[in-house]
């Protein structure tokens, strides 16, 4: 049986599945289908158009259910959903069928309630800027740190290694989401000291710089810095002695905000000074054109 968790910015959360509960979901649109915009162009004295590109447009979820009970139940459910669904507002979409499990934000169109009846009914306009649905947990990529090698309970036989190092200065990411682009954190934590470090796209030849020789940027031991390339996060920060700090002036002239692409990403990291002390990890999360 499917259902849906409507979680708005407040915290306040409700569920909306196939029984009364108290909301009976009996219409789900705007999950299944995909509309994208194509932008063409016209040529005096050439057949047809000229085909420029596609964008996905925004997703537009609207939801119908029902609300049983008398006059106070009804105006109880009522005031619940006018503060769930404030007009202009974000929250979270979670949609769940099986073991299926894919969430996306949403912003407040409308609300609509019926008059007086025994069963009200309620349609709900959701619209999703990202129209993309994505999967509750990031894939981690390790570029490179120490994998632990030691379980208790444990029986020494042999000497064998507490930990190893991992190193994959040059990583390959194999990706498969929905999205022509996907952006992605990058975790560098710093075993040492570094100067400038970067993050390198093969097959795109972009890079992300933070530090330049006209102002340089030094890690310490134990510094960690997050570069997010999301469409609307994108962002450098410095988390050094649990305080974190926004560090986009450090950003070269070249920095591109990497996002991986469909299929093969290699990705490279560097420094200028200090590489070998950095541990190195990706995260980014699988896109889902629909439900």
């Amino acid at each position: 049986m499917r259902k849906v968790v409507c979680t708005n910015e407040d915290g306040l959360s409700s569920e909306f599945s196939e029984s009364f509960d108290p909301y009976l979901l009996e219409k789900l649109e705007g999950v299944y289908a995909v509309k994208n915009e194509i932008a063409m162009s016209k040529n005096t004295s050439i057949d047809g158009s000229t085909y420029q590109g596609s964008n996905t447009k925004t997703r537009n979820i609207v939801m119908t259910f029902g609300m049983l009970g008398n006059d106070l139940e009804h105006q109880h459910h009522r005031d619940f959903l006018y503060q769930l669904f404030k007009p202009d507002t974000r929250g979270e979409f979670l949609y769940l069928e099986n073991e299926e499990q894919r969430r996306i934000e949403y912003f407040v169109e409308s609300i609509d309630i019926t008059p007086k009846n025994k069963v009200r009914k309620c349609i709900v306009s959701l619209l999703c800027p990202d129209p993309f649905f994505y999967g509750l947990s990031d894939t981690e990529v390790q570029m490179s740190g120490s994998a632990n090698r030691f379980e208790f309970l444990h029986e020494f036989k042999e000497p064998e290694p507490v930990e190893e190092k991992i190193i994959f200065k040059l990583k390959d990411i194999n990706n498969k989401s929905a999205a022509k682009q996907v952006g992605f954190k990058a975790v560098i934590v710093a075993e040492g000291e570094i100067k400038n470090p970067s993050i390198y796209h093969v097959q795109k030849d972009e890079i992300i710089e933070v530090g330049t020789s006209t102002k340089p940027f030094n890690m310490v031991r134990g510094d960690k810095l997050i570069i997010v390339t999301e469409t609307n996060k994108k962002n450098v920060y410095l988390e050094r002695a649990g305080k974190v700090t926004g560090i986009n002036e450090y950003l070269s002239e070249k920095t591109r905000f990497i996002q991986l692409q469909n299929g093969k990403n290699s990705l490279r990291y560097a420094a200028e000074v200090g590489e070998k002390y950095m541990a190195v990890s990706i995260f980014y999360r699988e896109t889902f054109l629909g439900v």
